[in-house]
């Protein structure tokens, strides 16, 4: 039985939208829970404070007024407390960059423990979702999420990359996962359209200004010399590529979705054939 769809693409390639659609096409048939982009994850740790044991009750002293919500929501691995911190409201704005400087992305554990941690997070995920009836819809939690973090903070070459998410996805291989890529062909159009909507109330491109800063000032943007929209651009068609070269070498069933006009009547129309093929009469 299919019980993971994992939807992967470029920002404003759509994997908010379609993931939302597949959510509410499969739940009329299954239990489904959706995972999007920033909500608590049960396999991601993004948006997550990884905290060495030792230094847990020297924060919470400081901090006793967030001693409960970290006792409530953290977890213990391999001599780190891991604390979902974005997901109750923080007011103290010291705590909350505290919290930050803890993440597990942008390369502040080192990879090893970020591989380690998700490698076992993604093993328990598979469990749990065994031993139940739901399936899940994943969005950008597999390629978009660990490749960023990958070339961006640790410059690693393609081989690498694919050999990690190779063991990643074997964690998952019982649960018969999907993944269904959403191609745009021209990517400068892409990051253009989403870079004029992702805007702030004043129409000021915010979401184009703090990517454009997380890339130029990554070491991969540094070494490349990215800089302004241009070098966005030039990230995400190499980011691209990679990821379909990746995909060519997963073990599981991947379609890849080309909607160049940005016709999500026929796109939406497509993926449901697929859904309908793997998920909703053969299970």
């Amino acid at each position: 039985m299919r019980k993971l769809i994992l939807v992967e693409g470029l920002p404003g390639s759509g994997k908010t939208t379609i993931s939302k659609r597949i959510y509410e096409y499969t739940s009329t048939i299954r239990k489904t829970h959706l995972y999007q982009e920033g909500d608590g994850h049960p396999a991601d740790l993004a948006w997550c404070a990884c905290i060495p044991v030792e230094k847990l009750d020297c924060i919470m002293k400081e901090y006793p007024k967030y001693e409960m919500q970290i006792k409530r929501h953290m977890y213990i691995e391999d001599g780190y407390a891991v604390f979902p911190y974005t997901q109750f409201p923080i007011d103290d704005k010291s705590f909350f960059q505290l919290m930050e400087s803890f993440e597990v992305y942008d390369n502040r554990v080192g990879f090893k423990t970020f591989s380690d941690l998700h490698i076992k997070k993604w093993k328990k995920f598979s469990q749990q979702t065994l031993e139940g009836e739901a399936m899940a819809v994943f969005e950008c939690a597999f390629l978009q999420n660990h490749i960023n973090e990958l070339l961006l903070f640790h410059c690693m070459s393609e081989e690498h990359i694919k050999k990690y998410l190779l063991n990643l996805i074997s964690t998952v291989n019982e649960l018969n996962p999907i993944l269904i890529y959403l191609r745009q062909p021209s990517v400068y159009e892409t990051i253009r359209k989403v870079s004029d909507i992702r805007v702030n109330k004043e129409g000021k491109q915010v979401w184009m200004e703090r990517v454009i800063s997380y890339i130029q000032e990554s070491p991969f943007g540094i070494a490349h010399s990215l800089s302004g929209f241009e070098g966005m651009v030039s990230y995400f068609e190499f980011r691209k590529e990679v990821e379909l070269n990746i995909i060519k070498r997963l073990p599981i069933d991947s379609y890849i979705i080309d909607n160049p006009n940005y016709d999500w009547v026929n796109t939406w129309k497509e993926i449901k054939e697929i859904l309908d093929l793997h998920v909703t009469k053969s299970g």
